[in-house]
């Protein structure tokens, strides 16, 4: 379920109305061109033209391309899930979490192509750092038989992590006040009797009931919160 409104020919407004839920399954969105050749991106929600107030995607680099030097008013949040993506602030292989601060500004290039899980102009202006965490070296939290855990970044306003559930996993979750939002990175997640597959995106809004099971395991990005920034 989704929906979006073409403004102009540049300026998109897609899935941006936080009271409701979005369910996107993997493979329902297509890559498409942006205006640097070699560059795709599979877009799940977006608020703006070139420069967006907020935006959700997966980003697809060729290999051997770039993409021109840009700011970013809102700040910048990825996960590197294939290949290698690098910029001034060096190169970061798959499994690498990055928060580049609000007014921070890069040329991202890659070598032998990549693809990224980026969020636009969602993070808030007390955060004045670049933040890299290399997922690959750390050790993950047991929460139960099933399923593993790894923070990737907690405050105030949210709590961002990865989720390794195994085969077998089920959980009733207690309705939140906040957004509940999932990436899936591989595998199969199951979340209120649908199946999402690879390469899904969900958001629901604060108090939504939340059924997760997964019959043959799935690795998930999850954020909880930082439902304050809006188009």
């Amino acid at each position: 379920m989704s929906s979006s409104k073409l403004v102009n020919q540049t300026y998109l407004e897609l899935n941006i109305d936080l009271t409701q839920a979005v369910q996107i399954q993997g493979g329902d969105v297509l890559f498409s061109p942006t205006p640097m050749a070699g560059v795709e991106r599979m877009m799940f929600e977006r608020c703006g033209d070139e420069v967006v107030k907020r935006a959700t995607s997966c980003v697809r680099y060729a290999p051997e391309s770039y993409f021109k030097s840009h700011s970013h008013p809102g700040g910048e949040e990825f996960i590197v899930l294939s290949g290698t993506f690098s910029d001034q602030n060096g190169d970061f292989s798959e499994g690498w979490y990055v928060r580049n601060p609000v007014g921070s500004s890069h040329r991202p290039f890659t070598d032998e192509g990549c693809e990224i899980f980026v969020k636009l102009s969602q993070l808030p202006p007390e955060e004045e750092a670049t933040f890299a965490l290399n997922t690959n070296e750390q050790l993950w939290m047991p929460v139960s038989q099933h399923e593993s855990r790894l923070i990737l970044w907690q405050s105030s306003k949210e709590e961002t992590s990865l989720h390794q559930y195994k085969a077998g996993f089920e959980r009733q979750e207690a309705e939140e006040d906040a957004l509940n939002e999932f990436f899936i990175i591989s595998g199969t997640l199951t979340v209120n009797g649908q199946g999402y597959p690879t390469r899904s995106w969900l958001r629901f809004p604060p108090h939504t009931p939340l059924a997760i099971s997964t019959d043959e395991g799935a690795k998930v990005y999850r954020k909880k919160g930082a439902g304050q920034v809006r188009c």
